[in-house]
């Protein structure tokens, strides 16, 4: 019986790295060889974690981070370290190192950011993960290339792809719609924690003047807890204050709600269009993206760089920053259009159906299985489309 650990926030935290953390770890569980158990960082310490949490790591408190190493070396065989900036205490999360530096067992780390330009702190704390990791994963080709160019010193036989997972879909659009009341209409959909970054003042403007009858753009999503924290809900605020100015009442909705699984696949299933209008270019994974495509949507993007890599093979269509008449355009294409909305559809949950979290937990299982001695990678991929997640089910 192999017992590994996850070190990451985890549900009931509100975010997409608690979410990814407790879908890999069910995904993993269901080999009955394997025990997954979780150490959550926490700002708070008010969370009600699951039992599956063993340990509760206080983010500021970095004798916290060396008492969850011991726990670690004492009753685990492998140690998975989700990593982004943020979720760890210190300066840009340095409290991180103090734990792994005290590892005896294998470790694999996966990055959810990385960073074009990473200031001189930033870069040595990665650099001290890559060191001391066995193995790491990004989760996209873009990251993977990213990590090689700004860690030429590292073996990048260390550096895999694994593509992000997403649930498994049943893609009966028809009842879903029904479900959500919105069976006469067609549904445009952006989900995800709602902050400045995400560019929805541009979706919004977007559909200004576009003759669509019957349809519906949903935003999904509470607003990020970072943002309310420092500013509240001015950006929801001045969102519906710009659907208000653009006579858009009839088109946008906003559904204020952190969705449960369900619901989320509900929603997913039942949009046609999944928009993702991100203005910064340096997005190198995205989770809200990964489910749409999962879901079969035919997803709109601007060109950030999961989006450029995801959507290849007409998975989606890619819209330039900074151009709302582009984005409306696509838009509408894809309204008018219906042949070319299936395709896109088809060809989103072609590639969806490979990526689902039990083909994706065994990819991490396989490559774990590695890391007993000094690493000679089983799962690293040039691209996507060398990434072959049938193989292992």
């Amino acid at each position: 019986m192999q017992r590994i650990v996850i070190i990451s926030t985890y549900p009931p935290q509100e975010c997409g790295l608690a979410t990814f953390s407790k879908d890999l770890k069910q995904g993993m569980s269901a080999d009955k060889d394997i025990i997954v158990d979780v150490i959550a960082v926490s700002k708070s310490g008010i969370e009600k974690f699951d039992p599956s949490v063993r340990f509760v790591i206080d983010k500021e408190r970095l004798d916290s981070y060396i008492q969850a190493s011991h726990i670690i070396n004492a009753e685990y065989d492998y140690c998975i370290v989700q990593h982004e900036y943020g979720i760890f205490g210190g300066a840009d999360g340095v409290f991180i190192n103090q734990l792994i530096n005290h590892l005896t067992i294998p470790l694999l780390t996966i990055f959810h950011t990385i960073l074009l330009s990473p200031s001189l702190r930033q870069k040595e704390i990665m650099e001290a993960l890559l060191i001391k990791s066995q193995a790491v994963v990004a989760l996209s080709p873009k990251g993977s290339e990213l990590l090689n160019e700004l860690f030429p010193m590292v073996d990048p036989k260390k550096i895999n792809v694994i593509p992000h997972g997403v649930p498994q879909f049943d893609y009966k659009q028809g009842l879903s719609k029904y479900r959500l009341g919105l069976q006469d209409y067609f549904v445009m959909m952006t989900f995800g924690l709602i902050g400045r970054s995400k560019g929805l003042e541009y979706a919004i403007r977007s559909l200004e003047g576009l003759d669509l009858p019957n349809f519906k753009y949903l935003i999904v999503g509470k607003t990020h807890p970072n943002v309310l924290a420092h500013e509240g809900e001015s950006y929801r605020f001045e969102l519906k204050s710009l659907v208000e100015q653009l006579q858009l009442q009839d088109k946008v909705v906003f559904v204020d709600e952190f969705l449960t699984d369900e619901q989320l696949k509900e929603y997913l299933t039942a949009c046609d269009i999944y928009l993702s209008p991100y203005q910064h270019e340096q997005q190198i994974s995205s989770g809200t993206l990964s489910f749409a495509v999962g879901a079969g949507a035919a997803v709109i993007s601007t060109p950030y760089w999961h989006a450029a890599d995801l959507l290849k093979d007409d998975r989606g269509i890619l819209t330039p920053f900074n151009d709302i008449k582009k984005m409306g355009q696509h838009i509408k294409l894809l309204y008018k259009s219906r042949r070319l909305l299936a395709w896109h559809r088809f060809k989103a949950r072609s590639y969806g159906e490979q990526t689902t979290w039990k083909m994706v937990a065994k990819s991490y299982i396989a490559l774990l299985s590695t890391l007993t001695t000094p690493i000679r990678s089983l799962v690293h991929y040039k691209d996507y489309h060398s990434f072959d997640l049938k193989q292992e089910a």
